[in-house]
């Protein structure tokens, strides 16, 4: 166990959750979940690797790794917003549609 290894780990983190907003903002979701997954793992090596060590070092490095999940949440929860606006438009079309029928 070594800062170096736990800083090549943050370096992996921070490498995905970069891949990940790239791919959300093209609206890539089933990407990002898989590269979100991955992001995560890295994140739980970093903590694992660090063992007792002072995280200090890896202190601006960790400070970008959350502020880049911070936005990739908000890109999420635009896009969960985008999806339940679309849904409630389907469903408006829909029962318009049976409500014309019914009426013709």
């Amino acid at each position: 166990m070594s800062m170096h290894s736990a800083s090549a780990c943050l370096d992996r983190a921070l490498a995905l959750l970069g891949e990940a907003l790239v791919e959300a903002e093209a609206g890539e979701w089933e990407r990002v979940a898989d590269l979100d997954a991955r992001c995560r793992q890295a994140s739980r090596d970093v903590v694992d690797e660090l063992a007792g060590e002072d995280p200090a070092p890896l202190a601006e490095g960790l400070r970008q790794l959350s502020g880049r999940h911070h936005r990739l949440l908000l890109l999420a929860e635009a896009q969960r917003e985008r999806l339940v606006e679309a849904r409630r438009q389907s469903v408006r079309g829909r029962q318009g549609a049976r409500a014309y029928e019914n009426n013709a």
